[in-house]
């Protein structure tokens, strides 16, 4: 199974951290949250992630490089060559998402950090049999 990640933002609301650092490098609770997140996805069966870099793409690159043997999965990136918004990364990963047509992936942004209901959420939407199946929270 694959999922995309979009971590090409700029993290302009976490400056100063984020001059050096990309956003999904910083960590919490003494760990990167990309690796928070690549660790629910393998845990729940995905094996591919493709990660739709834009700034800093060489530090995020080299980080996970180190990273992903001992994930036990395969990490290609997309780089933009211009910010696209949400779905324009997914359009620049379809031929990489879309392999395998009958196979449902995810994608995420990098800045999100809870418990990943990722499994469930799978669960759902094989059951459901549709196209997409957006997981939402409400904030107060």
């Amino acid at each position: 199974m694959k999922a995309l990640c979009l971590v090409g933002g700029f993290g302009t609301r976490l400056r100063p951290l984020t001059l050096n650092c990309p956003k999904p490098m910083i960590p919490f609770a003494n760990r990167a949250v990309i690796l928070r997140q690549l660790e629910a996805l393998r845990d729940v069966g995905v094996d591919e992630v493709v990660l739709a870099i834009n700034y800093r793409p060489e530090l995020i690159a080299k980080f996970l490089d180190e990273q992903a043997s001992s994930l036990g999965m395969k990490v290609t990136y997309s780089q933009e060559t211009e910010p696209l918004g949400t779905a324009g990364p997914l359009a620049l990963a379809a031929k990489i998402l879309g392999a395998d047509a009958d196979e449902p992936f995810f994608v995420l942004n990098s800045d999100v950090t809870c418990v990943y209901p990722f499994k469930e959420l799978l669960h759902f939407h094989k059951q459901h049999g549709h196209e997409g199946t957006i997981m939402v929270t409400k904030v107060e």
